[in-house]
């Protein structure tokens, strides 16, 4: 698999689903290729989720949010809110990288993609560490 272009340092490797805190493979196995619509150049390959993969995934989240002793239930607002920030933040940080592959993956402006997807994930992280403090 070649990389995106000259300009992102970035390559998009086999994709999985993460499942439970756990990456592995789609029940079925399955994969596809997304390409860049620009050139029509392979830059990944992912995970093809099935029913079975929604449905153990709805119930990994179920159990994480029940099991009193699961890791984000048992981690304070404060906590979590800290967490949703950093995230944030390491989105910031990786802003033209992310800005690139969005670009690459589905053919919109690097400005749009720099301007609003990249940003937009920002504040949705932002907004619910904000929440989480409440």
């Amino acid at each position: 698999m070649s990389t995106l272009n000259e300009t992102t340092p970035s390559t998009i490797r086999k994709g999985q689903l993460l499942i439970g805190g756990q990456w592995r493979d789609s029940v079925s196995g399955k994969t596809f290729e997304t390409t860049d619509p620009a050139t029509g150049e392979v830059i990944g390959v992912v995970a093809e989720g099935n029913r079975e993969d929604v449905d153990q995934a709805v119930k990994a989240a179920r159990r994480a949010l029940d099991d009193r002793q699961s890791p984000w239930r048992a981690m304070s607002a404060s906590d979590r809110g800290r967490l949703l920030n950093r995230i944030a933040a390491g989105i910031a940080a990786r802003k033209h990288e992310l800005a690139l592959l969005e670009t690459s993956d589905n053919g919109k402006s690097i400005l749009e993609s720099s301007n609003l997807d990249v940003p937009f994930a920002v504040d949705c992280f932002e907004y619910y560490a904000g929440l989480a403090n409440k």
